[in-house]
């Protein structure tokens, strides 16, 4: 199974502007960063049509379904803390 590496975003962007500026050439940068031509295409593409985006590591996905769950049942014992202090203000009342 082949395993994909992942570049983070400011990665991408400092590796085509070091190729556009002239300060390394794209054959160095392939030689150098282990990278397919193809690759820094794609990369210059997204780049100027603006769709370029960090996807969201795996700890980070992990980490937003735990806040989803906390955030439910916030709301549940919200909801059941005032319907306790509800029933006690009439049955006081």
């Amino acid at each position: 199974m082949k395993k994909y590496r992942h570049f983070p975003r400011e990665y991408k962007q400092r590796i085509v502007n070091e190729i556009e500026s002239g300060l390394r050439s794209r054959s160095e940068v392939i030689k150098d960063e282990k990278i397919a031509s193809s690759l820094i295409d794609r990369w210059r593409k997204q780049i100027q049509e603006g769709t370029m985006v960090n996807h969201p590591s795996a700890r980070e996905r992990r980490l937003e379904k735990e806040l989803d769950r906390y955030k439910k049942k916030v709301g549940e014992l919200t909801l059941e803390n005032d319907l306790l202090k509800k029933s006690k203000s009439t049955q006081y009342a």
